[in-house]
């Protein structure tokens, strides 16, 4: 296996190049969407209000078919893999401009999934030793199942469409686990496509995100599915089912199937067409609970982020516990939400009410004193955050391999930060950069070979965390925990990044200890960049000249 700053330079410029693609493609896309009249008008099934563009897959399309053919030995694998992802992505289209039969669909989908099987000579021969009594062997039938299987997983994924960043966040959630499995098994060929497919989502989510500026539609949402499919049969033909297995990626994406077997079921007892939409989706019952646009996209990234921890956690296992392990997860999420259904539960939280006092302390003086004097520290907190971190940046003496990620972070958030900054989604998008920046920024300087500068960041980070707690009681700032779905994505894999290349030893003890420190660090200065920021785009601005600055100097 590569090392890990190999693999991290191989690698890099795909990721990046996928991103930069998606994002530039992205207008022509729009247009191109709304002079084919590719557009999606809302009504009562659907929560958008206004005519919102689709074909937006056609963006991330472009990044899959190029990216991986000219960075790719051509194999038959590969071959199959982009014939197939040409056919089922024209079928998308097909349907996003004419509004084809479900019919023609399935041709379509079952066309390009049986290409890349027979190419690349992919099949599911079993599946494990599900009940304990030894591996299921599936012979004869080993190709049919798995263009079943392939099929019903692109149908599951095109269902789930059904929130702003809902499959596109699905999708890099998955992507991201698959990514630890490819690395874990040393299939750099899967690797490739799974990093061009996760940032080809990161490029997508910046215009995908709530509120949407664009659809994926059919083209995307088939795409996804298909390209999944591929990764997790291309997984399991190379991990030889030891680590990886068909279980294996059964837990990891089984919340959108089960969701998909669900529904489907349940609209055939009420003899109904199982294709025909209605809202009975296990979004559609979080939204009915009260949760917001945002917090029920949240609640699924948390739980996709569970389930891929399961099948981390349980890889290599056996496959009647792996079975186990996946009704369970099952189980507790559907009972959780009916029984949150059955007692008539309900959640709300206004994201854009303003704070209010603390009605314990609020008729004492002492209580308004360090209400003003916490409130006037604000100004000076702006600079403070950036200037805690200049000393031990000057310190640095970093190696040229480090200078890369760097860079590319500091590319994206000049990229990506919206500049005009006006409504919620621009707040979420510009936190989110400044926690990559300030994530980039903490993990060099924990790699200083000074000693002082770990001791130095403790004391920092500590006076930090006891002024963002003093900050929450004396004046409630309870909008610091309603989170984006980027921060949250950012947060996710912040967290389970260093508890993926732990879990597969695919670091060292030493820079996986600092991975676990730089998580807790970052996650303090978020918070406290949320205080500070509040609807003020000048100092949003402002810190993230002076972090950008920062990331700078680590260059010299």
């Amino acid at each position: 296996m590569q090392n890990a700053s190999q693999i991290s330079t191989t690698f890099l410029l795909p990721l990046v190049s996928s991103v930069f693609l998606t994002l530039l493609t992205m207008p022509a896309v729009v247009r191109l969407a709304e002079r084919a009249g590719a557009v999606d008008h809302p009504d009562e099934r659907k929560v958008h209000v206004n005519v919102i563009p689709r074909m937006g897959g056609l963006a991330f399309l472009v990044s899959l078919l190029l990216i991986p053919f000219t960075m790719l030995d051509v194999s038959t694998t590969t071959q199959g893999f982009l014939l197939g992802l040409f056919i089922v992505g024209f079928t998308g289209m097909a349907d996003d401009i004419f509004q084809i039969s479900p019919r023609f669909k399935f041709l379509g989908i079952i066309a390009g999934s049986a290409m890349f099987l027979v190419m690349s000579g992919t099949a599911i021969t079993d599946l494990g030793d599900l009940f304990g009594s030894g591996d299921i062997e599936t012979g004869w039938f080993a190709m049919p199942l798995t263009l079943i299987a392939m099929v019903g997983f692109v149908n599951a994924l095109n269902l789930s469409d059904g929130l702003d960043g809902l499959a596109s966040g699905i999708t890099l959630i998955a992507s991201f686990f698959l990514g630890g499995f490819a690395l874990s098994i040393g299939d750099y060929e899967s690797l490739m496509i799974d990093v061009v497919l996760f940032g080809s989502m990161v490029g997508f989510l910046y215009f995908n995100s709530h509120p949407a500026r664009i659809f994926m539609g059919d083209t995307g949402s088939l795409i996804l599915g298909y390209v999944l499919a591929c990764l997790s049969l291309m997984l399991l033909q190379s991990g030889g089912g030891e680590v990886v297995s068909p279980i294996s990626m059964g837990i990891l994406l089984g919340l959108p199937l089960s969701d998909t077997i669900y529904v489907m079921v349940r609209r055939i007892l009420r003899r109904t067409s199982p294709f025909l939409p209605d809202k009975t989706h296990f979004h559609h019952r979080l939204i009915d609970l009260g949760l917001s646009h945002p917090g029920v996209v949240g609640v699924f990234y948390g739980l996709i982020c569970i389930y891929g921890c399961m099948a981390v956690l349980f890889a290599g296992t056996a496959g009647w516990l792996q079975s186990l392990v996946l009704a369970g997860l099952i189980a507790t999420t559907y009972l959780v939400l009916m029984n949150l259904e059955r007692f008539g539960c309900t959640f709300s939280l206004d994201d854009e009410a303003e704070d209010s006092d603390n009605p314990d302390h609020q008729n004492t003086a002492f209580y308004y004193k360090m209400t003003h004097i916490l409130g006037a520290s604000i100004p000076a907190m702006t600079w403070g955050i950036p200037l805690a971190l200049l000393l031990p940046v000057l310190s640095l003496s970093l190696s040229g391999g480090n200078h890369i990620f760097m860079i590319t972070v500091m590319a994206l958030a000049v990229l990506l930060y919206p500049w005009r900054e006006g409504g919620h989604h621009d707040r979420g998008w510009s936190l989110g950069l400044l926690y990559l920046l300030v994530f980039a920024i903490i993990f060099e300087v924990n790699s200083s070979e000074y000693a002082w500068v770990q001791q130095y960041m403790y004391v920092m980070t500590a006076l930090l965390f006891f002024w963002v707690v003093l900050k929450l009681w004396f004046k409630r700032h309870a909008r610091i925990f309603l989170t984006s779905g980027f921060e949250i994505l950012l947060l996710l894999f912040s967290w389970l990044t260093p508890w993926i290349t732990g879990r597969f030893n695919l670091l060292s003890d030493d820079t996986q200890a600092t991975f676990y420190l730089v998580c807790v660090e970052a996650v303090v200065f978020l918070l406290a960049t949320k205080i500070v920021l509040r609807r003020q785009p000048r100092r949003n601005r402002q810190l993230l000249c002076s972090l950008l600055l920062l990331a700078g100097l680590t260059l010299l």
